[in-house]
């Protein structure tokens, strides 16, 4: 019986082993984007998370039964000249041990803010900032922890050579430094554009904006980008400003047509959208790729430009929109024509009184339709630069963890901040409480 409990002792830590290397990985891939079906990796990072603590459960009752490790007896051997190398290590590995399972609980549990219903119990209690910044304590003891079983283990196959021992050290020196580097904020990048495969480079500082009844002096769109590239003559651009759209149209660009882009912050990752290229503000550890659309996409962002500015004109060129929809997870309510303030939210950015999606809600708040709370974030854990604010609070609804307030304009959502995003007259705007 010992030595079959031994045997499923050191089964379970191989594949505790196993299992906390994949969700760590499936972890840092879905939050860094390192593939584009990201919301694939965070379910299965969610499927693993359910089963490390099990393991972990299961590895420590047959530790408890059969490795009954004496704390006193190890101290005592380090009296023992023959044996403080190894009692250090057995010492050493029930230490990790202990930190692995507490780290592991509470990484685990404030992962679980994910679940709407474990925010409603505990809400910020285990705060998820536990889950990414305890993780490489996690690993590191991981690492130490299995680093000293193998030694053990290679010890009692009668492998005791030194090169054995260094080879050891090593690799695990290797792989904790392999896990820091992983650890490490995503860098801005280069200031590049991909246009159709291509990469060109240009200079943010000699970047001017074509649109100066929106952006202050210094900011700029990301079409402003394609304007430089143009006059320094690396591409070939035509395009014209459509009033009825109120956006610039690429009419051609090195001599092709159909023209959409994709653009995206630090942290972020490619997506289709439905927006002015000119209106779409561009800061530090900006993504761009330019890349040509089927003729019928291009029409229909172009159509729903037109019933933008027709909407505008109608109400006497003010901001109404239709239908308001906000919601979190005690509550829903829904407002119809609202007619949007301007709060001048980012005047460092836009021109005064350019209207955001953000001065909707600000709006309903001003009016008393609501409550309301913003936060500054400058970086988030995976985007080392944001600089924007963020709804945490409607009504009594806090965001918590994981869990908190997007939105969508026109059914449309992309992940461009709220005040970053300058709005002509939509038929809709939808602010919603998700987990993610």
């Amino acid at each position: 019986m010992w030595v079959k409990g031994l045997k499923i002792h050191r089964a379970t830590s191989w594949l505790i082993t196993l299992f906390t290397l994949i969700t760590i990985l499936l972890g840092y891939a879905a939050m860094r984007r390192w593939f584009p079906d990201y919301e694939f990796l965070l379910f299965l990072h969610g499927v693993t998370g359910w089963i490390l603590p099990g393991l972990l459960l299961v590895h420590f009752i047959f530790s408890i039964m059969y490795l009954k490790l004496n704390l006193r007896r190890i101290i005592r051997g380090f009296k023992n000249e023959r044996t403080s190398g190894t009692s250090f290590l057995r010492l050493l590995q029930r230490i990790t041990k202990w930190g692995i399972i507490i780290l592991a609980i509470l990484i685990s549990l404030s992962g679980l803010t994910y679940y709407p219903w474990f925010v409603a119990i505990f809400g910020n209690f285990f705060d998820f900032t536990l889950h990414v910044d305890f993780d490489i304590i996690l690993s590191l003891f991981m690492i130490i922890h299995v680093g000293i079983g193998a030694r053990f283990f290679l010890t009692r196959k009668k492998i005791t050579h030194w090169s054995v021992n260094l080879s050891l050290i090593f690799l695990i020196m290797s792989l904790s430094l392999i896990t820091f580097v992983i650890d490490l904020p995503p860098g801005l990048g280069d200031n590049q554009v991909r246009i159709d495969g291509k990469i060109y480079v240009y200079n943010p500082t000699e970047v001017e904006t074509a649109r100066p009844d929106l952006f202050q002096n210094g900011s700029f769109s990301v079409f402003d980008i394609l304007l430089y590239l143009d006059s320094k003559g690396e591409i070939d651009l035509t395009f014209h400003l459509n009033y009825s759209m109120d956006t610039h149209v690429i009419d051609s660009l090195n001599g092709k047509t159909n023209w959409w882009y994709q653009i995206y912050y630090s942290g972020g990752y490619p997506e289709k959208n439905v927006e002015r290229i000119d209106h779409y503000p561009w800061k530090p550890g900006t993504y761009i790729i330019m890349y040509q659309e089927s003729s019928s996409y291009v029409q229909n962002a172009y159509s729903t430009f037109r019933e933008e500015v027709d909407r505008f004109t109608f109400n006497n060129n003010s901001i109404i929109v239709p239908m308001v929809n906000v919601s979190g997870h005690s509550f829903s309510e829904v407002f119809y024509n609202v007619t949007v303030l301007p709060f001048n939210l980012r005047n460092e950015t836009f021109q005064h009184d350019v209207i955001t999606a953000m001065d909707v809600i600000l709006t309903l708040n001003y009016t008393g339709s609501i409550t309301c709370e913003l936060t500054w974030h400058e970086s988030f854990r995976g985007a080392s630069y944001v600089h924007s604010y963020f709804v945490s609070k409607i009504n009594t609804d806090e965001a918590v963890g994981r869990c908190g307030y997007l939105y969508e304009v026109s059914d449309s959502f992309i992940w461009l901040s709220a005040d970053e995003r300058i709005i002509t007259s939509p038929e809709s705007i939808n602010f919603y409480w998700e987990c993610s």
